[in-house]
């Protein structure tokens, strides 16, 4: 599947930091906010079911330009990967057609009830299966994969 738009809005001035930069974290707030879109996107294209919420458990961020107060900003998300739990999301933040940062999050589904590590229900694994292969220009730097452990 190709780039979604996931979240628009406007720099404002509490996203700067003493030297009227874009603080860091910003990026990561604003592609936060991509990323409950995608879960409410799931979630809601199939009707009522359980109160699954999602948790990153992963995040790598790489800034490329800075954001300018007052400046339109957009992002496009695209589905990396999922397995019956975790999705892998990548999170292209624009503005002005200019690419500013990219923020890759893994997620892991979660039931807020039992406090424990949840599977996706049908509808919402079918809604990340609809996704379909990511596009090409996708990069991502994590992998949903388990990593062998290092002592």
């Amino acid at each position: 599947m190709a780039w979604i738009k996931t979240w628009e809005g406007v720099v404002d001035r509490d996203w700067l930091d003493k030297l009227d930069h874009v603080n860091f974290l910003a990026y990561q707030r604003i592609a936060d906010f991509a990323s409950i879109e995608v879960w409410r996107r799931a979630k809601h294209d199939f009707g009522p079911g359980p109160d699954l919420q999602f948790v990153m458990t992963e995040t790598h961020v790489r800034y490329i330009r800075e954001l300018r107060l007052g400046a339109s900003v957009h992002i496009h998300t695209t589905l990396i990967a999922s397995d019956t739990k975790r999705f892998h999301l990548l999170h292209r933040i624009e503005s002005a057609g200019d690419l500013a940062c990219t923020v890759e999050t893994l997620n892991l589904c979660f039931d807020p009830a039992s406090r424990r590590v949840a599977l996706f229900t049908g509808p919402v694994s079918s809604y990340f299966a609809a996704w379909g292969s990511p596009p090409a220009d996708a990069h991502p730097q994590l992998s949903i994969s388990r990593r062998p452990f290092r002592s």
